[in-house]
């Protein structure tokens, strides 16, 4: 009983991401796509019986064993069992992770080494040691499978998910005109047009810049896309968002003033006002569930940060579970699967003449690295040193900017649809690849048939774009110089600063 004690403890810390997404998630469900259901409270008990049942006649044939060599060896896995075991908590639990950056990566391989040693030359009071600290962590592991259980119980009925689904408008558009609103996580300014690195080669969105109105000082209204993306939509700074359900977002503005963003009118709303139907194909963010009732069409995938151990069927779900164990390749599968389904989705709709705006908020550049330049495809195995996944994901960026592009030209649009492509904001790693921490996010715009380059170099918040947007549907721009010049006579000031967080501060 003790050893069946000790590796279901071992166990409950070696899923312990499984287990945190599916009994500790406090945002009730709001950034997951996937309901918390049978599937997957009964994957994580399957999953945490299973590997404990392993360790148990691991431990069984360990105690059968009389050769010295093999005592050693036995207390040598043991130890890095356990290891392996609190590897798994710290990698889940960001509180454990900052403790363990006091240690700092060679602090912790000597303690690593110190410990395999330490077991290796004493086995047996190793084995001793190692077992009273499994048993320590035991009640988390009883704790764990009683609260499964009655989760269970909780979800049998299935989740209270409200479904809004969007609805396309029956009556045709007032114009001709349409925009397609490309908004890309984590594109840099300085990296993607002033500090590029010689070799990087993006084609496609230098030809953009040449054709449009592009602005070398935008700053977006957040560091983060869960605030940036609701203040894009609403057009208002919002300084912080809390999830109220599952549902929907209580948005914080700069004013101190609080709302729901369900609830309150944002560009799709007024566009749709305006008779044009409109889209959104995104991630992190529910919208569909949040802003489905003034969208003609939506999609989303939810961030590998959110949902690494979920999925619709029980077998999926034991597998992405597994798949956990081994973070590195198992999130950027995850990411790589969300890139490429998200970039099939945006180029059909873009291409799709009846939505009048179309918003895409794509997780590109962002690392993990899931590309390979060399051979322009997806890749798992992207482990290059700091910045390179970013750039070959910015090649990504450029190669899905390309795709829309012939998209709306095939589909015979692109004379009536423009162009507008930002960033949600700068890339977070910035400073640890070249020391510079820059927060501008490139700002492009670009009329239908092209245009005349025209520069703009005051700095401005890219809020503005939520007015640009519905003005370009109006028809009241016409063009780059157009363009530029409503911005000038429509300023938005910037966030004075940055949290370290990525929230503003006005």
């Amino acid at each position: 009983m003790v050893d069946a004690l000790g590796c279901l403890a071992l166990s409950t810390l070696c899923f312990s991401q499984a287990r945190s997404e599916a009994l500790f998630s406090g945002d009730w469900g709001f950034y997951n796509r996937v309901a918390l259901g049978a599937p997957v409270i009964v994957a994580l008990l399957l999953n945490l019986v299973g590997l404990a049942a392993v360790g148990f006649l691991g431990v069984r044939v360990m105690r059968r064993t009389r050769r010295p060599g093999w005592s050693r060896l036995a207390a040598v896995a043991a130890a890095a069992a356990l290891l392996i075991a609190l590897n798994f908590v710290r990698i889940t639990h960001p509180t454990v992770d900052r403790w363990t950056e006091a240690i700092g990566r060679p602090g912790l391989l000597a303690v690593t080494l110190l410990v395999l040693a330490a077991s290796f030359g004493w086995p047996r009071p190793a084995l001793r040691a190692i077992r009273r600290l499994a048993l320590i962590a035991s009640p988390l592991a009883v704790l764990t499978l009683a609260h499964g259980l009655w989760t269970f119980l909780e979800v049998a009925a299935g989740p209270v998910w409200r479904r809004v689904d969007p609805a396309p408008l029956s009556a045709g558009p007032p114009s001709l005109r349409r925009v397609v609103w490309l908004v890309l996580e984590e594109l840099d300014q300085r990296i993607l047009f002033e500090a590029r690195p010689t070799g990087l080669a993006l084609p496609e969105i230098d030809r953009l810049r040449q054709e449009s109105l592009y602005a070398d000082a935008a700053r977006p209204p957040a560091g983060r896309p869960e605030v940036s993306m609701p203040a894009l939509i609403t057009g208002r700074p919002v300084v912080a968002v809390a999830p109220t359900g599952p549902n929907d977002l209580e948005l914080t503005f700069r004013d101190g003033k609080t709302a729901r963003w369900s609830a309150h009118p944002n560009v799709f709303s007024q566009a749709r006002a305006m008779g044009y139907d409109t889209a959104v194909l995104g991630w992190l963010l529910p919208y569909p569930r949040v802003l489905g009732a003034s969208l003609g069409a939506a999609d989303w995938r939810s961030s590998d940060a959110h949902e690494q151990t979920r999925a619709d069927t029980l077998g999926q779900t034991l597998w992405n579970q597994w798949g956990s164990l081994v973070p590195p390749v198992h999130v950027r599968r995850l990411f790589s699967q969300t890139v490429a389904e998200l970039g099939d989705l945006a180029i059909r709709t873009a291409a799709d003449g009846h939505f009048g705006l179309v918003l895409l908020h794509v997780p590109l550049p962002r690392p993990p690295g899931i590309y390979d330049r060399a051979t322009g495809r997806l890749t798992t195995r992207n482990f290059t040193r700091t910045g390179g996944g970013y750039l070959d994901n910015l090649a990504l960026a450029d190669v899905l900017i390309a795709d829309l592009r012939r998209a709306i030209e095939r589909a015979r649009l692109g004379d009536r649809t423009w162009l507008v492509v930002s960033g949600d904001g700068w890339w977070r790693e910035a400073e640890r690849y070249d020391g510079h921490m820059d927060h501008r996010v490139p700002f492009l715009v670009r009329p239908p048939e092209g245009g005349r380059a025209t520069h703009v170099d005051a700095a401005f918040n890219t809020l503005a774009t939520h007015d640009l947007v519905l003005a370009i549907l109006r028809g009241s721009i016409m063009d780059t110089s157009d363009a530029a010049t409503w911005l000038t006579r429509n300023p938005m000031a910037p966030p004075r600063r940055y949290t370290r967080e990525g929230l503003p501060i006005y």
